[in-house]
């Protein structure tokens, strides 16, 4: 099992990336489940349903990694560990998820044990499960190389600060994302975590059918007329 990958977009940031199968997934053993338990009005618009990740061969590949997480963490977190000793890691950022999200409390603090044991390494994440992360916070137990990026479209937008937490908005033009003063990082997805600009913003994907039905709103707009 490849563990982390880079997309086209990463490889030339120099990102490596950990991702799951988004939303609503069928097990091996038949069973539903569902990763982004926060998602709100993005399930409607998800790039990580469509195109290329509906082939088999990648849809297989993002359950097993789901049922790795699941059902053998302590065996995830070594295989993790075990990875992200290579040399070729060192000074890297990790993404963790293109899809999926932080399903529970127990994959934050493994993901938190992971990047603890790797502190050579900055990982980041863009997630709508803030009341979790929020509660962490509080506890002071987010490792200081493990950057949240608050992402609007979910069920908790309205426990996001867009002033002081470092957040995401999707945005249908980049007029529309500048008039709200909102940073593109297009070019490097690494700037989400580290530019000084906490507002990341991001153009919506050039996928036809989900340009028509997203319109001139914002995720943020959509979801607050949800």
């Amino acid at each position: 099992m490849q563990l982390l990958t880079q997309n086209e977009d990463l490889k030339k940031s120099g990102i490596y990336g950990w991702t799951l199968p988004a939303h609503w997934n069928t097990l091996s053993n038949g069973t539903k489940f569902n990763t982004c338990p926060n998602a709100g009005i993005c399930a409607a618009f998800c790039y990580a349903k469509n195109g290329r990740w509906n082939f088999s061969n990648v849809k297989k590949a993002h359950i097993e990694k789901l049922e790795l997480v699941l059902n053998e963490p302590d065996k995830f977190k070594q295989l993790m560990n075990e990875e992200l000793s290579k040399k070729k890691y060192i000074n890297k950022f990790i993404r963790i998820h293109d899809g999926g999200d932080f399903f529970n409390s127990e994959y934050i603090t493994n993901w938190f044990d992971i990047a603890n044991a790797n502190p050579q390494c900055t990982f980041y994440t863009y997630t709508k499960e803030v009341s979790q992360f929020k509660h962490f916070e509080k506890l002071k137990l987010i490792p200081t190389n493990f950057i949240l990026i608050y992402s609007f479209g979910g069920k908790e937008d309205y426990l996001i600060d867009r002033e002081t937490d470092r957040n995401s908005d999707v945005f249908p033009t980049m007029e529309a994302m500048e008039s709200m003063g909102y940073n593109d990082i297009g070019e490097d997805d690494k700037q989400s975590a580290i530019h000084p600009n906490h507002k990341v913003g991001l153009i919506r994907n050039n996928i036809k059918h989900l340009i028509k039905k997203m319109g001139n709103k914002s995720f943020s707009n959509w979801q607050t007329k949800s």
